[in-house]
């Protein structure tokens, strides 16, 4: 059984902006992203604890590495669905996206 997953406005908006960042360097390198990021949600939808759970969350986070892009996708689960937190670049601004955690 997979699990929903669902990406937060911020996370939406960070891979429209990747992804057209890259078709801009790349004819096609956007597409790309966005089918390497297709595969990790169906990874995490079909596992949801694959990904490394992230240091300092209460063991509440997780991030999954994307297979061709410098990437993580940054999620938690839900009460009924996963939510990706975001579209982390591995060695940009580290821990930008923590200040979107609420803890309940």
């Amino acid at each position: 059984m997979t699990t929903p997953v669902r990406p937060s406005s911020f996370t939406q908006q960070e891979v429209d902006y990747y992804a057209r960042r890259y078709e801009a360097e790349v004819k096609g390198l956007g597409e790309r992203l966005w089918q390497d990021i297709q595969a990790a949600v169906a990874r995490i939808a079909e596992h949801p604890d694959v990904g490394q759970v992230v240091p300092r969350t209460r063991n509440l986070v997780r991030r999954v590495p994307l297979r061709r892009f410098p990437f993580f996708l940054i999620y938690r689960r839900r009460d009924d669905f996963l939510e990706i937190i975001a579209l982390a670049h591995t060695s940009r601004r580290p821990n930008y996206w923590r200040s979107r955690l609420k803890f309940d």
